[in-house]
This record gives structure tokens, C-alpha cells and sequence, in this order.
């Protein structure tokens, strides 16, 4: 009951306020329609520009542009929309003629960046890594906006020339700059390759038996040396034994053949006979004196042998020669001066003998010109043994020292290996990254020369900038119900002020909300014939009114929005 006596009251406080509400409802909407139809208009000419895929698969050229197409979009947007960019396409199409005579260079620039729209076109596609559905950027608009619909074209013509170019020069730029940087790196590399090739290979000469790959050779080599020297010590051994034996045997030959009777002298070499004379001279020294013709006659051979030379090279026999000559030195000197030649002969000899005495060895008697086949054969062998020994104690010393340096390496290895471990994993970890980067670089080679004839992905305009036909702002029926809507709001409002401001009572509710009681008694109001008159006249105002606002409703819905009768087919064919 209540809520019927509220909307009671609202109807009749629309009816006392009619007249000011509804002129301010035509104010507000007249001034609505009027903006809506007078405000200059605001045209928009925008291009579309697909982004394509590049013509050759990745599998065979990976382009080195790895950024998503959104995001060198908004790099493009943020290189064209700088302002030395705008300012020239200002100055080129004198765009903001009376802006920039009352507002500075800066705040047109901000306008304009204002008037330029760009907006990302998507759609779902399939990841062919994951081959799940994702959401990628397919295309995107760049529009600019005018009161010229030729000037909105002309400078839309020329952003869209801007980003174009951009990208193009974009892409080239990364693609060059991925393949210097790479080949710097690559040539960063190849020294540093070399260089460690190269310390490397010096290492492996100086530590050549040092080296860990060798370290088995070197154990079994140096089992097999240990043998090898061990053998070689067993054969030396073996050979002094030899050789004491053979000495022996020696000793017990003599170098000539034996003398057999006074009528083989003839057969007899001269040490042979030097040694028979020699004897003999010391035989007959015992019996007969010096000046006996048989002593005399025998050291005449004998000097004349030994003054030839042709005496054995023996030490028994040079040693009798000296104690000889000793013995004439010391009876001449009994008769003789110093200074007499025969005492000078004797002391020449005596010290031409010691020196053969001094030279003299016994075991290279084999040398001499010996008659005896057992002699000759014993000092030949022993000379054999002596060469042979030799040569097994300079062989003993080589592979001594062998030994040692096996011993020496295989004590130095760990330390060699560590080091050389330590190079040898830098220098293939540095010819792993060096072969890496190099594939890397062909492939940025590749990958460059694919920008460059514009088969990588790429920018393609696909709807240029047209002339536009249809302005963009101001949006002449969002003005207009939107100016509908204000003016019944205003409407309101005055209904509302008004009832507030005046203080008369007009129903039993007012009242008995005022007292805080009932009313008692409620008398209806008693129309008079001019008050009938007068709402008939109201009624017939109002009628009119509407009328004449749907007149007006129909015609700028038929001017603003869409024709009247195109307006009819369309609900025709909407109800069927």
C-alpha cells in the first residue's frame, strides 16, 4: 500500500513539474542533438599488414631474429613514433596548423602520437613444438586519424612506409650484427686454438715419455729394459769369466814357435832369434868374458836386431835388454866421460827400452808377427772377448740410462698428467666451442643472406590505406542517446529539486510522515470546469509533443544512423 501512495506521489509530482522538467529535457537533448549533428567530423584511414612466415623451413635456415612478432611490432612503433619522425611527416604534410602557432613543438608531437592507432591483430594457432592451440600475433593495423579524410590517407601511406622499412631494416641490422659478433667470436677462438695447440704440442715434446697415454708403454718397456739389462749383466759376467780364462791359457804360450837346434836358426823370425841371441849372449856372459870372440859375435846380432827394430815386444825380454845395457852403462862410464858418445848410445837405449817397457802388455801380444797357431788363435779370441765386453758395458750403460729415464718418467707422470690434462681439456673444450660457434656462424651467414633477399618472415601489406567515406568521431548516435538519457536525468533532477524546495503538503502520506500520525480524514480534490479545460489543453500539448519529438526521433535516427527504410526490411527480416 505503501509503495502505491509512493508512485502516486512521483506521478503527481511529474504532473506539478511537467512544464520546467520537460523544458529543460528539450534543452538538454536539443543541445545534444545539435552537437551531435554539427561537430565537425573525424576520419580514420588505417592499413593492414600481415606478418609472414619465411618461405624457407627452419629446419634447413634458422633465422637469427628469435624475437616474437608483438614484441619487434612495438620496438618498430617505438623507432617511427620518435620525434624527429613525426616532426618531418608534420612539416611534410603541415599537419597542425593552428596547434603549433599556440602550442609548442612538443605538445603537437604528443597529439599526434594521440591521433596514430595501432592494434594487434590475433588468432589461435597450433605450436608445431608442443602442437598445443596458442594465441599468436597473425597481422596488425596502423591507422592515423584527421578532420582530412586525404590527409588521414597520406600520412597513414606514409607510416605504413615507415614500418615497412623499419622492420626490413630491423631484421638486417640484428642479422649482421648476430654474424659480426659471431665471427669475431670465432676468431677469438681459432687463436686461442692455436695457441693452446700449440703449447700443447710443445708440452708433449718436452714431457714426450712423460705423458699419461704412455704410461703402460713405459711400465711393460721398462720390465722389458729391467730384463734387457739384467741379460746384458749376465753376458758381461760371462765374458770376464771368458776372458780370465782365456789371459790364462795365454800365459802359458809363448808368441814364437819353439827353437829347436842351432841349424834351424834360418827358420826363425827375428824376435824369435832376438830372444834365442838374447839367452845366449846371457849364457855366455856367465862363462866367458866381454871381449871373448863367441860373446862379442852374439851382441853384434843382437844390437843389430834391436837397432832394427826387430825385437819381440815383450816386457821379460825388454826388461833383460835394460839391465844389458845397464850393466855396459856402468862399465863405460868406469872408462868413459859423460859426454862420450858410447855413453850417450847406451842412455838413448836404455830409455828407448823403458819406453817400450811403459807400452808393453802382454795380452795384445797377439799383434805381433807369432809364428804359433795356438797363440795367435788365444790372443785373437781374447781381443774378440775384450771388443765384445766393451761393446756390452757401453750397451749396459745406454740401457742403464734407459732405465733411468723409464724410472724418472714414471715418478714424474702424475705431476705431467695433471698438467697435461688441464691443457689437453682446455684445448678441446675451446675446439668444441670453436667448431660450435663456427657452424653457428655459417648458419648466421645463411640466415643473413636470407634477410637480405627478404625471404625470412616478413611484413605484407595486405589493405592499404583507402580514402575514408565515413567519419570515425564524433559518434553521432552514442551523442544522441547518450543526450537522451542526460536530459531524462536532468528531468529528473528538476522534478526532484522542486518537490524538495517547496514545503506544501500535496498528499495525506506528506502529512502523516510530517506529524508522525494518520490523517483522520482525506478529502479528494474537486475539479473545476477551467481545470478540466486545462488538463484537456495539457493532454492535447503532450500529445502533440510526442508526436512531434518521435517526428524528430525517426528523422535523426533516418540522418545519423541508418535510413527509415532499410531500417524496415531489416526488422522485417528479423521477425521473419
Amino acid at each position: 500500500m505503501e509503495n502505491q501512495v509512493d508512485i502516486k506521489e512521483i506521478i503527481s509530482a511529474v504532473k506539478r513539474r511537467f512544464k520546467p522538467a520537460i523544458v529543460i529535457w528539450l534543452l538538454v537533448f536539443c543541445c545534444s542533438i545539435a552537437y551531435a549533428v554539427l561537430a565537425k567530423p573525424t576520419f580514420r584511414s588505417q592499413s593492414t599488414i600481415l606478418i609472414e612466415q619465411q618461405e624457407i623451413p627452419q629446419e634447413l635456415v634458422r633465422s637469427t631474429v628469435t624475437s616474437f612478432a608483438d614484441q619487434r611490432i612495438q620496438m618498430i612503433i617505438q623507432r617511427v613514433m620518435t620525434f624527429s619522425k613525426l616532426s618531418e611527416i608534420i612539416k611534410k604534410y603541415d599537419l597542425y596548423v593552428e596547434e603549433r602557432q599556440k602550442d609548442p613543438l612538443e605538445v603537437v608531437i604528443d597529439q599526434m602520437r594521440e591521433d596514430i592507432n595501432h592494434r594487434m591483430i590475433s588468432a589461435e594457432v597450433v605450436d608445431p613444438r608442443s602442437g598445443r592451440p596458442v594465441e599468436a600475433t597473425i597481422a596488425f593495423s596502423i591507422g592515423y586519424q584527421n578532420k582530412s579524410p586525404k590527409l588521414a590517407q597520406s600520412v597513414a601511406n606514409e607510416l605504413t612506409s615507415l614500418f615497412l622499412s623499419e622492420n626490413i631494416k630491423t631484421r638486417n641490422e640484428m642479422a649482421q650484427e648476430a654474424e659480426a659478433f659471431l665471427s669475431n667470436e670465432v676468431e677469438r677462438l681459432e687463436r686461442r686454438s692455436t695457441e693452446l695447440e700449440a703449447s700443447l704440442a710443445e708440452f708433449k715434446e718436452k714431457n714426450l715419455r712423460k705423458l699419461p697415454e704412455l704410461t703402460q708403454l713405459n711400465m711393460s718397456t721398462l720390465e722389458r729394459t729391467e730384463r734387457e739389462y739384467f741379460e746384458i749383466s749376465r753376458q758381461i759376467k760371462s765374458l770376464e769369466e771368458r776372458k780370465l780364462y782365456i789371459e790364462s791359457q795365454l800365459s802359458l804360450q809363448d808368441p814364437q814357435s819353439s827353437v829347436v837346434s842351432n841349424g834351424d836358426l834360418a827358420v826363425l823370425t827375428p824376435s824369435a832369434r832376438a830372444k834365442l841371441l838374447q839367452n845366449k849372449y846371457i849364457s855366455l856372459l856367465a862363462s866367458y868374458s866381454e871381449s871373448h870372440p863367441d860373446v862379442v859375435k852374439v851382441k853384434r846380432e843382437l844390437d843389430n836386431l834391436v837397432g832394427d827394430g826387430d825385437y819381440p815386444n815383450d816386457k821379460a825380454f825388454l826388461q833383460k835388454q835394460i839391465d844389458l845395457y845397464q850393466t855396459e852403462l856402468s862399465k863405460a862410464e868406469a872408462k868413459y866421460g859423460e859426454k862420450h858418445p858410447e855413453i850417450q848410445r847406451l842412455h838413448a837405449a836404455i830409455q828407448n827400452f823403458k819406453l817400450q817397457l811403459k807400452q808393453a802388455d802382454k795380452t795384445y801380444t797377439a799383434e805381433l808377427e807369432s809364428d804359433n797357431p795356438t797363440y795367435v788363435q788365444l790372443a785373437t779370441s781374447l781381443k774378440t772377448a775384450d771388443l765384445e765386453l766393451q761393446h756390452l758395458k757401453a750397451s749396459r750403460i745406454d740401457v742403464k740410462q734407459k732405465l733411468d729415464e723409464l724410472e724418472s718418467a714414471l715418478l714424474e707422470a702424475p705431476k705431467v698428467e695433471k698438467e697435461y690434462r688441464a691443457l689437453t681439456r682446455d684445448y678441446e673444450n675451446t675446439s668444441m666451442k670453436y667448431r660450435e660457434l663456427k657452424a653457428k656462424q655459417l648458419e648466421a651467414g645463411l640466415a643473413k643472406a636470407l634477410e637480405s633477399e627478404s625471404k625470412g618472415e616478413r611484413f605484407t601489406l595486405i589493405e592499404p590505406p583507402l580514402m575514408p567515406e565515413k567519419p570515425v568521431k564524433p559518434n553521432r548516435r552514442l551523442i544522441a542517446v547518450a543526450g537522451f538519457v542526460v536530459a531524462l536525468m536532468a528531468f529528473s533532477a528538476v522534478v526532484f529539486l522542486l518537490e524538495k524546495l517547496d514545503q506544501t503538503f500535496r498528499s495525506p502520506g506528506s502529512l502523516s510522515r510530517f506529524m508522525g500520525a494518520p490523517a483522520l480524514v482525506v478529502i479528494p480534490h474537486i475539479s473545476t470546469s477551467e481545470e478540466i479545460q486545462t488538463k484537456k489543453r495539457y493532454a492535447l500539448i503532450a500529445g502533440v509533443g510526442c508526436v512531434v519529438c518521435a517526428i524528430a526521433f525517426a528523422v535523426l535516427i533516418h540522418v545519423v544512423w541508418i535510413p527509415l527504410d532499410i531500417l524496415w526490411y531489416v526488422a522485417l527480416r528479423k521477425v521473419g
